[in-house]
């Protein structure tokens, strides 16, 4: 696996361990406001996004080593 694939597969990661942690925030605080709870779910969203975007750099030919 390339180098540029590992730091995709990293950045992919973070951002889902990120939303995951926002997820759980928003199921645990069921008194939160309205407004944290609307900004919340759109950083959810903007992080899901740009985890797909990751996602679709990832060189699953393996390049010019791939046998």
């Amino acid at each position: 696996m390339s180098n540029n694939n590992i730091q995709i597969i990293n950045n992919i990661e973070a951002k889902l361990a990120q939303t995951q942690s926002m997820v759980k925030v928003v199921l645990d605080k069921p008194f939160m406001e309205h407004c944290d709870t609307g900004n919340l779910l759109w950083v959810i969203g903007d992080l899901i996004e740009d985890a797909y975007k990751e996602l679709l750099k990832i060189d699953f030919k393996g390049g010019d080593n791939n046998g």
